[in-house]
């Protein structure tokens, strides 16, 4: 009788035990970048740390940082498959997938990453580019942008409008390449975790990224000169969750998923807007030319880069998307 009674015991606290487990939703978080770059120390990692203490023992995360299990140019496809649950994904480099969410990078919009972090988050709730999303299958919960680019030369000094003229700049895709070309460029498609050697070895001039990457990839070590006051578009990752797991979430859990992405967000916007000037007297300091274009030569750029809305919205009109649309309502939340 009593050992009966302690089996029935036993079985019961597994029982106990198996449904504590199986109310714990488990997820894999990927993404491509290094353990010290700014989406990894900013972006992905603090909204981890959010969520977790939010939700408690309701979940927990499998982790694959600096591409494990996918680089970033496999992220929505990584996600899309079912090998990623929650994935930074880097709208550049879907262009194809997510066109009309390319706006987000046209230059001369917003002076800040603060600036299109929320005019972003604003128009990603639009029915044009969260349809997107859900072609895809994914769902978006938090954005983070980048600081205004910059020019960043290597073999040969870019600090004017006509020094653009022939050079072979790295680019990541979609509106990038369009301002290359305005400003008489011609873009290399190379992904940031390939742009370090493409410059060592003189296969592209330069590269149109923020500081905040350029130190991520340590590329100032190669740099000749850098712009400080350019304003040459920007680069987008959206933290994006598999529809699937998304719909198989409690609404409790979406919330805290939601509001640490909004947190997070723009926590990861103040900073790297506060991190520019530190950077810049850091390069310098090590010998790079940190230099400004003079108001004349913003005025010339700006004139070429206006070209740029409208080939992006063309292009894309041309494939039946509703690109003006999209573009009207980008402006109109800054």
């Amino acid at each position: 009788m009593k050992r009966k009674y302690l089996l029935t015991i036993s079985a019961a606290c597994l029982l106990s035990i198996g449904s504590v487990a199986s109310a714990q939703t488990s997820f894999n978080v990927v993404h491509g970048s290094p353990a010290k770059h700014v989406i990894t120390v900013e972006f992905v990692e603090p909204w981890m740390s959010c969520v977790q203490k939010g939700a408690g023992d309701k979940l927990s995360f499998k982790y694959f940082p600096s591409g494990q299990l996918a680089n970033l140019r496999e992220l929505l496809p990584a996600l899309e498959r079912g090998v990623a649950d929650i994935a930074p994904v880097p709208i550049g480099y879907y262009s194809d997938k997510l066109p009309l969410n390319g706006v987000s990078m046209l230059p001369g919009l917003g002076a800040t990453s603060k600036d299109i972090v929320t005019a972003y988050a604003k128009t990603i709730r639009s029915k044009e580019l969260s349809d997107e999303f859900a072609a895809n299958g994914i769902v978006p919960i938090s954005v983070m942008a980048f600081p205004p680019y910059q020019i960043v030369s290597v073999s040969q000094e870019i600090k004017t409008p006509d020094q653009f003229k022939g050079k072979v700049i790295r680019s990541a895709g979609g509106a990038m390449d369009l301002v290359i070309k305005s400003l008489g460029g011609s873009p290399a498609a190379i992904s940031i975790g390939d742009t370090y050697v493409a410059l060592q070895r003189g296969t592209a001039d330069g590269t149109i990224s923020a500081l905040a990457s350029v130190d991520g990839y340590k590329l100032q070590e190669l740099a000749k000169a850098i712009s400080t006051n350019g304003s040459f578009g920007t680069f987008v990752n959206v933290m994006s969750v598999r529809k699937a797991k998304w719909d198989a979430m409690d609404d409790n859990l979406k919330k805290v998923f939601r509001d640490c992405g909004e947190k997070v967000q723009l926590q990861a916007a103040q900073n790297l807007d506060k991190s520019g000037s530190g950077l810049s007297k850091r390069f310098a300091d090590a010998g790079v030319d940190m230099f400004a274009f003079s108001p004349e030569q913003l005025k010339t750029m700006s004139g070429k880069l206006d070209v740029v809305y409208q080939d992006w919205t063309k292009r894309l009109d041309g494939r039946g998307l509703p690109a003006e649309t999209v573009l009207k309502t980008y402006k109109s939340n800054f």
